[in-house]
């Protein structure tokens, strides 16, 4: 339901978000009972979440990933990698973003300049500290497995992605997961975390509000 938004202006690649058209997500406390969240999900598509993995956590995979990708040359020098601040002496397109939205086709985005950057960024997927740490970390599975109620049965997708993107760049283009994603049936769970804190005007998650109806509206009207 549209509604109030950040005194800040706010766009996306289509225009302007205004509380005409758009409204923060309902925030849910990770502690309430599994019904109370069960029906939240079940009403709105998501469940907006905060403390469910340790802060600690991933604040150092955070310095990791930025660490991993110093040697591009995209931090600024004197600042801390964990900060994550970008060098704006260089070029944005010289670190391009991957996934939806970025090239035609989703393909390899970029050119020959920003090839190291890409390189690295596709890279991170395999890391230790990305895999372990924040795909599979404990908390993380301990609450999927406990909110569905699949217990040991709980899997997770072997593909993810890890996004980044430069201040001013083009950002994700609208896209339905699970589709994108190509895995896994309606039952799928999507996890999408934050890798550090980040502002209303940052790049956060913007989801259509029910969303999760159209999929059933369209499969409907096929049948």
């Amino acid at each position: 339901m549209p509604g109030v938004l950040a005194e800040t202006t706010l766009s996306v690649s289509d225009g302007p978000l205004t509380s005409e058209n758009a409204a923060y997500l309902r925030p849910s406390d990770p502690n309430l009972p599994v019904e109370e969240l069960r029906k939240r999900y079940d009403e709105d598509g998501y469940l907006f979440l905060k403390q469910v993995l340790p802060r600690e956590d991933i604040l150092e995979a955070r310095k990791a990933y930025f660490e991993y990708l110093a040697p591009t040359g995209v931090l600024q020098e004197g600042t801390e990698p964990v900060e994550g601040v970008f060098n704006r002496t260089k070029s944005i397109d010289d670190y391009p973003g991957i996934g939806a939205g970025h090239v035609g086709g989703n393909g390899r985005p970029g050119g020959d300049s920003a090839a190291q950057f890409v390189d690295k960024a596709i890279e991170a997927h395999y890391k230790d500290w990305y895999t372990k740490n924040v795909v599979n970390h404990p908390a993380l599975y301990d609450f999927i497995a406990k909110f569905t109620g699949w217990g040991n049965d709980t899997l997770t997708f072997k593909r993810t992605l890890l996004r980044n993107n430069i201040p001013g760049s083009k950002p994700i283009g609208v896209h339905y997961d699970q589709i994108f994603l190509r895995y896994g049936e309606p039952t799928a769970v999507t996890a999408w975390v934050p890798i550090g804190d980040i502002k209303i005007n940052g790049g956060g998650l913007i989801y259509l509000e029910n969303g999760m109806l159209y999929w059933r509206v369209e499969y409907t009207i096929i049948a």
